[in-house]
């Protein structure tokens, strides 16, 4: 479908368009309200000037520090780390995975991981992830004890353990 426009007939939108603007210089330069209206304006303007300046510095900041983080990472990607830190680290990290974190026993011998204890089967794959991404960690060893549900096992039973996994809530106290 073509549809042909004559000179000088107007459409819907530069019609609202041309309303629109009527109506802000109708408010910005009443008299009585005007210059309040223009404060404000004025206001708002440098508030959002100000907003976007600071997510401009705290983003340079971020991809500063994560360059920073990066670079430390590929220079010391080589660097032999003790076990006992391995470990301290994963133990640290094993939380965001697993509900309960407590039965899972952590071990280390020249950077290989060994997981062993009682799991969820649901939570056996994000463990392995979160356990790779660990610096210093050069493989991993699964020895975990999987079940399907919680079944018997005190160790993974609802009410024990609250840990930082995802879906997890918190106790209140």
């Amino acid at each position: 479908m073509i549809v042909v426009r004559r000179e000088g007939e107007l459409s819907l939108g530069s019609l609202a368009l041309g309303f629109g603007a009527g109506v802000l210089a109708a408010m910005l330069f009443d008299p009585r309200r005007g210059a309040a209206r223009r404060a404000q304006v004025r206001d708002k303007a440098y508030a959002a000037a100000r907003h976007i300046a600071e997510e401009i510095v705290r983003g340079a900041r971020d991809l500063s520090q994560r360059g920073r983080g990066r670079i430390y990472e590929l220079t010391h990607a080589e660097e032999t780390v003790p076990d006992s830190l391995v470990v301290e680290r994963v133990r640290a990290q094993i939380g965001k995975a697993v509900s309960h974190s407590r039965p899972v026993q952590v071990e280390a011998q020249d950077g290989c991981v060994i997981l062993s204890g009682p799991i969820l089967k649901d939570e056996v794959e994000p463990l392995i992830e979160i356990v790779c991404k660990v610096r210093g960690v050069k493989s991993i060893e699964s020895r975990l004890d999987v079940h399907e549900d919680a079944g018997t096992l005190p160790s993974l039973q609802a009410g024990g353990e609250r840990s930082g996994a995802a879906g997890t809530p918190r106790p209140t106290r």
